[in-house]
């Protein structure tokens, strides 16, 4: 399985691309989204300096066929909106797909920025269905899901285990690479290498997951 961001161009001609393009500094972000016969209901939190300008741009906007206040907040900045519409564009490639979605998703001036997660073949046709229904995209990243037993060899895991326990990370630290090296019954410069492996591999997972940085960035039709 793989998880991919993407940044995603929403047509001139769906609302939620047209209300978020008429007012730049707004940013919508999509908490929940529930599929109906006529089209899809979503809850929505809104952030712009006039927030209540947005909403009634929203309930004007053609496909939007309800709008109903949730919360508001006091200074008029943010707002919780239930939105139901029978345009709910950016849906349909992602049910055809058969592709979960994790949100929120986050829309400013015309752009969708989501995460979603399957298998290559999902994405594929994820991407192949956005292209057909004339929506550009970028891909920010592309990563493999791995297994934590994968991530590391065992005398990686079982050296960085002990280093942990034994306080080695710790300011100041509670013990030295040579006491650990003892310990684990392994020369010195063996548990310098190994150690340095093993966090190397624990740094670069953590930034692709937590960072979004990835040295090695996929396409996403690959």
């Amino acid at each position: 399985m793989a998880r991919a961001r993407l940044e995603v161009s929403l047509p001139e001609d769906v609302w939620v691309g047209q209300v978020t393009r008429s007012h730049p500094d707004a940013t919508l972000s999509v908490l929940s989204v529930l599929p109906t016969d006529r089209g899809g209901v979503a809850l929505v939190a809104l952030r712009d300096d006039d927030a209540p300008e947005v909403v009634r741009d929203i309930d004007a906007a053609e496909g939007v066929e309800e709008v109903e206040l949730q919360r508001a907040a006091e200074d008029v900045r943010e707002a919780i909106i239930r939105v139901e519409t029978t345009d709910p564009r950016l849906l349909l490639p992602l049910s055809d797909s058969r592709l979960p979605v994790e949100y929120p998703v986050e829309i400013t001036e015309g752009t969708a920025r989501l995460t979603v997660a399957g298998a290559r073949d999902r994405l594929s046709a994820f991407a192949t269905a956005l292209e057909t229904m004339g929506m550009d995209y970028v891909v920010e990243y592309v990563h493999d899901a791995i297994d934590a037993e994968d991530l590391l060899t065992d005398g990686q895991r079982d050296l960085l285990g002990a280093a942990i326990r034994a306080g080695y990370y710790d300011t100041p630290r509670e013990t030295t690479l040579t006491e650990l090296a003892d310990r684990q019954g392994i020369a010195k410069s063996t548990a310098s290498e190994r150690l340095h492996r093993a966090e190397g591999t624990v740094i670069k997972r953590f930034a692709e997951d937590a960072l979004d940085i990835d040295p090695e960035r996929s396409p996403l039709t690959q």
